[in-house]
C-alpha cells in the first residue's frame, strides 16, 4: 500500500525539510506539508475514536 500521507509525515518527523521531502516525492513542499496534515488529521481521527474516558 502506497500511503504518501504517512511516508511525508515520517520524513518530516525524521528531520527531513519540506523542501526535501517534496524533492523526494516528486511534489511541492507545499503539497508535502498538505499530505502530512491530512496524515496527521487521519490518525489523530481514530485515535479519539478509540480512546476511552477515563473520568
Amino acid at each position: 500500500m502506497n500511503d504518501d500521507e504517512h511516508d511525508a509525515w515520517q520524513l518530516h518527523d525524521h528531520g527531513a525539510s519540506w523542501e526535501d521531502i517534496g524533492i523526494e516525492m516528486g511534489c511541492s513542499p507545499t503539497a508535502a506539508q498538505t499530505l502530512a496534515a491530512a496524515y496527521e488529521k487521519r490518525t489523530d481521527s481514530a485515535a479519539a475514536l478509540t480512546q476511552n474516558a477515563l473520568f
